[in-house]
């Protein structure tokens, strides 16, 4: 069979500046199951391969990506017999519907598939409101496998796909949970061959993503799952609550390669929770060193807290790490503990940064208001905590409006209590306005206290936040007058 598998198109705030790139790993993972079974495959990264074609949709958003006609013609020139199409975010479902309709235009007979977090959140919604012949639920790499060879078979009974949604004699049928995979390493290497690798390091060259990455890089995702119960967090949805790691070396051969084929010298680590488990963090760490291989590393997702101490950030720092970012989410432990769901303790939070500090690797964190049942006196002391972690060593900060993604705790809660605001939809998900008004806070309020917050990444540094720390009264009424 012949597969093109297509990253759509991005709508993109215009807030958010010029538009970065991000290989779809999971889609060269699901990519490079489908070559080892002897199926021909194609990827059109269309965001990447257009990153500097922007088409202006309204005031506030652009199209970032390869245009409908350039799809198109390459769906046309290539033939393919299936499409798979992603959406890793529900406010790009919009664009990739779209891309399913040009595959449909270009030819009726094409079997179109998507996956990824919105249509594991929204299956009957995505085969309602578009059309795609499947959408896969879950962990997309077996599915897809599964569903291709019988595509292949003219198999007309799908039932025994596990994690699949199809329609069916006019009413749409989704199939038992897909099991996830237990072991990482019985996946090949993501298909990076299939992919625009001289334009992610071009692109990064000339737009720097987070101002840090600016030489050939790609991502690695070294394990999948999550245990945790965060209100706003997605990952579970298609990755599961179980946390699965790859084996060090398999991790380690991962990087080697990518080192000595694409002459990659920064990797993101693209994991909710690398270093969940402290032994197998320090064996990459050892690993990376005794292989000689040198290039500088990131965790842009972050990683917990309450995992680190000196001596693993020690071998990290040592294997190449550069940055990592936390996520204490609220400087109050209440709204951490009973509103954000986050078992955290905001005290392993200062220490890991002071160890972080103490060994010359840059922390970066993450903080997120607007949730329900936070007040604007909690966002307020969110923001004086901020400092504090400023004077601590922190070095970088990103403050977050709570959104009501499809699929999260935090969306049921908001839809239960009639607090989502008109003119809510997928395509809204896109913009970087608040969605969510409770009794305590309205948007216009939360959106102020952002970019309140968000100050901090261009005000003070860190001796003189140091110095306004002795006078904490002082401090708070400082911070609380800042625009």
């Amino acid at each position: 069979m012949r597969v093109c598998l297509i990253n759509p198109p991005r709508i993109q705030p215009k807030a958010w500046g010029k538009p970065n790139v991000f290989p779809p790993i999971a889609m060269a993972s699901a990519a490079a199951v489908l070559e080892k079974k002897g199926h021909q495959v194609m990827i059109i990264d269309a965001p990447t391969e257009g990153w500097e074609n922007l088409e202006e949709l309204d005031a506030t958003k652009y199209r970032v990506g390869l245009n409908a006609q350039v799809i198109a013609d390459r769906v046309r020139d290539w033939k393919p017999d299936v499409v798979v199409v992603e959406i890793p975010f529900s406010g790009w479902s919009k664009t990739a519907f779209e891309v399913v309709s040009t595959a449909k235009k270009v030819n009726g007979n094409i079997t179109v598939v998507l996956f990824g977090l919105h249509p594991s959140s929204r299956p009957e919604a995505c085969l309602t409101d578009s059309d795609a012949d499947f959408v896969v639920v879950g962990e997309p790499e077996v599915t897809i496998d599964e569903l291709v060879t019988a595509l292949q078979g003219k198999e007309t009974s799908f039932a025994a796909i596990n994690g699949l949604g199809y329609r069916e004699v006019g009413k749409i049928t989704l199939t038992a949970k897909r099991a996830f995979i237990q072991d990482l390493d019985t996946l090949p290497l993501p298909a990076r061959h299939l992919l625009p690798m001289k334009v992610y390091a071009e692109a990064v060259k000339q737009n720097p993503l987070r101002g840090e990455v600016t030489k050939p890089y790609t991502i690695i995702v070294t394990s999948r799952g999550c245990p945790f119960n965060c209100v706003f967090c997605t990952h579970c949805i298609v990755w599961g609550k179980q946390w699965r790691p790859r084996s060090p070396k398999n991790v380690v051969d991962e990087v080697e390669h990518v080192i000595k084929t694409y002459g990659i010298k920064q990797i993101d680590f693209a994991d909710d929770n690398m270093t969940w488990s402290r032994e197998r963090m320090a064996q990459i760490c050892d690993l990376i060193v005794e292989r000689g291989l040198h290039f500088e590393w990131f965790t842009p997702n972050g990683v917990r807290a309450d995992t680190l101490d000196e001596a693993l950030l020690r071998k990290m720092k040592k294997a190449g790490c550069k940055k990592i970012r936390v996520a204490p989410e609220s400087g109050v432990q209440r709204v951490v503990t009973d509103i954000a769901k986050k078992n955290l303790e905001l005290k392993k939070v200062e220490e890991a940064i002071v160890a972080a500090r103490k060994v010359g690797i840059k922390v970066g964190c993450f903080f997120v208001m607007g949730l329900i049942g936070e007040t604007k006196a909690d966002i307020e002391e969110t923001i004086r905590y901020a400092y504090k972690l400023k004077g601590l060593g922190a070095e970088s900060f990103i403050f977050s409006i709570a959104m009501p993604l499809y699929g999260t705790a935090f969306y049921e809660q908001a839809k239960a209590g009639g607090y989502i605001r008109d003119g809510f939809c997928d395509f809204a998900l896109a913009a970087t306005e608040p969605l969510v008004e409770t009794p305590e806070f309205s948007a216009e309020e939360i959106s102020e206290l952002c970019m309140k917050a968000n100050a901090i990444n261009r005000t003070l540094t860190r001796k003189k936040v140091l110095k306004a720390m002795r006078h904490p009264v002082k401090t708070a009424k400082m911070i609380l007058r800042m625009p």
